[in-house]
Formats: C-alpha cells, sequence, structure tokens
C-alpha cells in the first residue's frame, strides 16, 4: 500500500478521525465506535505484567481502553504511522493514571522498530486494509513472544468481490462516495484499500504462512448492505 497517501489521508482526518469512525461503522454495521473500541479491548484482554502492541493505534483509542481496564502492571504500546493521529492521542493520554504504562511510536507497521520477541499480543483494529497484510502480519510475528496472541479486527471481503469486475466496482464506488463527502486524499486511500481486503479463507491462509497456529477467523460484525464487507474477528498464536 502507498504509506503516503494513508499519511496524507489520516493527516487531514486526524481531528475528527473518532467521530468519522463512529459515523462510518454504525452505517456498515450499525455499532458505534465506543462498542467497536469495547469489544477489541475484551477479545484481546491481557494478562497481568503483559505487553501488547496496537498496531495502527490512531488516536489510541485501544490503549487507553485496555489501560483502563487493567491492573496497573504490564505495558501498552501504540503504533502509528501518522504523526498528527498520535498527537490526538497523546493529548487523550496526557495525566491519565494509565499514561506511565503506555507508549506511542510513531512508525510504519510493514517495518516496526521493535526487538523480537517484546511483546505478549499483538492488536489491530481496522488497519490491516491499509497495508501490505504479509508483510505486517510478519512484522507481528517476529515482535511477539514464542506463544504471544493475534488479535486482529479487520474487513472482510465477501467471496464474490475476488471477481475482476466486482472488485473494479467496489473501486469506483468506494472513490466516488469519500470524493462526495470532500475527503479527496481519503478517497484515494480507501478506493486503494479495497484492492486489499480479503476473504476469511485467504485470512486463514496468509496467517498460517506467517507462522501462527490455532487460527480462528468468523464474522462478528454482520453488514447492514450486501455490498458491504464484514467484520472479522481473527485470533491465533505464535508458534504450535
Amino acid at each position: 500500500m502507498a504509506s503516503n497517501g494513508v499519511v496524507e489521508a489520516f493527516t487531514a482526518l486526524a481531528a475528527r478521525y473518532e467521530e468519522e469512525m463512529d459515523r462510518e461503522l454504525r452505517m456498515l454495521w450499525g455499532v458505534g465506535y465506543d462498542a467497536f473500541v469495547a469489544r477489541l479491548t475484551e477479545l484481546a484482554a491481557k494478562a497481568p505484567g503483559g505487553r501488547v502492541l496496537d498496531v495502527a493505534t490512531g488516536t489510541a483509542r485501544i490503549p487507553a481502553a485496555m489501560a483502563d481496564g487493567s491492573d496497573g502492571t504490564g505495558r501498552i504500546v501504540g503504533l502509528d504511522i501518522t504523526w498528527r493521529m498520535l498527537t490526538h492521542g497523546a493529548a487523550r493520554l496526557r495525566g491519565a493514571e494509565g499514561r506511565p504504562r503506555i507508549a506511542l511510536v510513531c512508525a510504519s507497521a510493514m517495518a516496526m522498530p521493535l526487538v523480537d520477541g517484546s511483546f505478549d499480543a499483538g492488536i489491530c483494529g481496522l488497519g490491516m486494509h491499509h497495508m501490505d497484510v504479509p508483510t505486517v502480519l510478519g512484522e507481528m510475528q517476529r515482535a511477539l513472544t514464542e506463544g504471544g496472541r493475534l488479535v486482529l479486527v479487520t474487513v472482510g471481503a465477501r467471496r464474490y468481490w475476488r471477481a475482476a469486475p466486482v472488485r473494479a466496482l467496489m473501486h469506483g464506488m468506494t472513490f466516488l462516495y469519500f470524493t462526495l463527502r470532500g475527503r479527496g486524499a481519503r478517497a484515494r486511500a480507501e478506493a486503494a484499500a479495497t484492492l486489499n481486503i480479503y476473504t476469511a479463507d485467504e485470512w486463514r491462509e496468509m496467517v498460517a504462512e506467517a507462522g501462527f497456529a490455532r487460527i480462528e477467523v468468523r464474522p462478528e460484525f454482520i453488514p447492514r448492505r450486501p455490498w458491504y464487507p464484514y467484520g472479522l474477528i481473527l485470533r491465533a498464536r505464535k508458534g504450535d
């Protein structure tokens, strides 16, 4: 995926990111952003002392929610390529009780400046379609300890999306939708991302190839229209 285009789109979106996410999730799946964050936090609940990596952390809502529900031990790192998103996240965390346990890192998830085996869990909420998925899965696998947990919530393609005419139609409709909303950079980023949305079977294969086992992929959020993507939950562990 084109990192520069993603950075441009989400830099422009940063100030209203959570409002836009809430509107879009309600449109797609009938669920608000608060409920989405709560569900991902529940799925990724860490053991005492656990070290968690949140990829594409955005405005750090997920690390903040995990810190609020923890016992005060462990460490949470939120990584995102867009500096403006992280500045909004840092403002949220400033002065909060959980702040000493949360670090924010501005870097690409496709080349993470993290030590091998330094996390017990790696999570990502709705960011994978903006990146090269096999590369990010490989980086997350590298950063996890043996037996470390992978927890993703991602958009999932329907099988008929694999047909070239349908892919072209989804690309064009997405570009048009965001363009009409006056979101030029977002239109380009989201249209490009439609080509990087995979079926549940394709996800299962890619996660296995990245070195994960005990893979579970299932629909969690059901689309409100036949042409909308699913919200898939994916869980796995590094190693056997």
